[in-house]
């Protein structure tokens, strides 16, 4: 059954309370994410009823995790303590935990106290963990055999679990749960089915623990090209699975953050939001701009006289600033992705920033030798067009050195380079354009006794 306007129409008419047989008869008919979709259509009241209606099902867990994070505060709020707690009850530790962070910490006390003594300490564990650690997405339900058995033994083991949950490797671990290896499933049919395990385990194995941040296990996941990495503790116990599947939403997340902190957002500020809050997260970034737009606005107020005698530099300054400008975003961009991808481990910081200003002093001399040669002919004035071929090029070598360097010593102050390092490298582009652009100028008519 596909949820068409007819089927959406019918929904929002048995939406009226109490959850009703023929509603849940055809919520049973329509796939996770239509249902999800759902919530889109209805209102604060309906999305209410249709949760409670879920609740009923048991689907509601699998429904809330794909909705957007304000939504799921709102509905979570909005329930009642027994129909979240209902909720808890069946979810896997982890994303019980991530629903519990939506909540006060006096009511997550109390649902944590009503859940079963080993289910609350599982979950508890969970919050402990840092919030960007494998700890908090990692699977917990890891498949394993005893490195004691045979083959045969080991295929057999194999057989009775496929089907309750997903086997992505083979690993075995010892008589106290430690990992000791992994065994491909092929190097396991192919072995006689008396060969111990022991014999054949492969003992190298890369690991995180709980603690890793969710990052840098993203990386190994696409550096090995692996499905999943083993998590373990302290002590080598296997205590969890970091999967192709989380990698990926951890990379958009990170992309997701990336790209807003490049336009001054916040990760709250998205197409759901309503305009208050929109408005609330975009004024500070557009008055610290003001502030900046102000400082570079002052440097050009210095050369005044300089333009009221040579007009056409009015014309041409914001060219140079431009121009930077792009220079320098391209610059910080492939820095900030290349410390993000680890693309630091093949070059060193000084080969890099060597490397990105001589991209930038190339450029300038391009594109500023162009722009000379094209404002000869539109103004006809070929001292104008000196001027402004050798300030492209001095501001596009300043340009792509602060995009190149900025981001490494906010790195090394520990500092976020992909919020921080945009307005910087813009500001000090701007400052530097109209300085060497109308300060040659201002050097020029002074040479030349105007």
């Amino acid at each position: 059954m596909k949820l068409g306007p007819s089927t959406l129409k019918i929904i929002k008419r048995l939406l009226v309370g109490r959850p009703s047989r023929p509603l849940i008869s055809i919520l049973k008919k329509l796939e996770i994410p239509e249902i999800t979709s759902l919530y889109s259509q209805l209102n604060s009241r309906q999305s209410l009823w249709l949760t409670e209606a879920l609740i009923q099902m048991g689907l509601a867990p699998q429904v809330l995790e794909d909705l957007p994070e304000p939504q799921i505060e709102r509905l979570l709020e909005d329930l009642s303590q027994p129909q979240v707690l209902s909720i808890l009850q069946n979810c896997t530790p982890d994303l019980a935990a991530f629903f519990l962070e939506f909540l006060d910490d006096d009511v997550v006390s109390q649902l944590l106290a009503e859940l079963p003594r080993e289910e609350s300490r599982k979950i508890r564990q969970f919050l402990e963990y840092p919030e960007d650690s494998v700890g908090r997405v990692m699977q917990t339900n890891v498949f394993a055999l005893p490195l004691a058995v045979t083959a045969g033994e080991g295929l057999d083991l194999i057989r009775s679990r496929v089907q309750e949950e997903s086997i992505y490797y083979i690993y075995c671990v010892n008589e106290e749960d430690q990992l000791v290896g992994v065994i491909s499933l092929r190097q396991l049919a192919i072995q006689s089915l008396s060969t111990p395990l022991e014999k054949i385990v492969k003992r190298d194995v890369i690991t995180v623990t709980p603690l890793t941040d969710q990052e840098d296990a993203a990386n190994l996941v696409a550096d090995y090209d692996y499905i999943a990495i083993p998590v373990i503790d302290e002590s080598r116990k296997l205590v969890g699975l970091v999967t192709v599947d989380d990698v990926v939403d951890i990379l958009q997340e990170q992309a997701t953050a990336n790209i807003y902190a490049q336009a001054g957002l916040q990760e709250g500020d998205r197409v759901y939001s309503n305009a208050r809050e929109s408005l609330s997260l975009r004024i500070p970034w557009m008055l610290i701009n003001l502030g900046l737009a102000a400082i570079a606005s002052s440097v050009v107020s210095l050369f005044e006289d300089t333009m009221s005698q040579l007009i056409v530099l009015a014309s041409l300054k914001n060219i140079v600033a431009g121009i930077g400008g792009n220079t320098a975003i391209q610059t910080l961009t492939v820095v900030t992705r290349g410390m993000a991808t680890g693309d630091f481990s093949f070059t060193s910081h000084w080969k890099a920033i060597a490397k990105e200003t001589m991209v930038g002093l190339s450029l300038g001399v391009i594109i500023g030798g162009l722009a000379g040669v094209l404002t000869y002919f539109w103004k006809g004035d070929l001292l104008v067009s000196i001027i402004l071929f050798v300030a492209m090029m001095l501001n596009s070598i300043v340009a792509s050195f602060f995009g190149a360097t900025v981001p490494l010593i906010l790195k090394k102050w520990k500092w976020d380079p992909a919020v921080a390092s945009g307005p910087l490298v813009t500001m000090a582009t701007d400052i530097f354009g109209f300085l060497s652009f109308l300060g040659l100028a201002a050097l020029v008519l002074k040479f030349m006794g105007h």
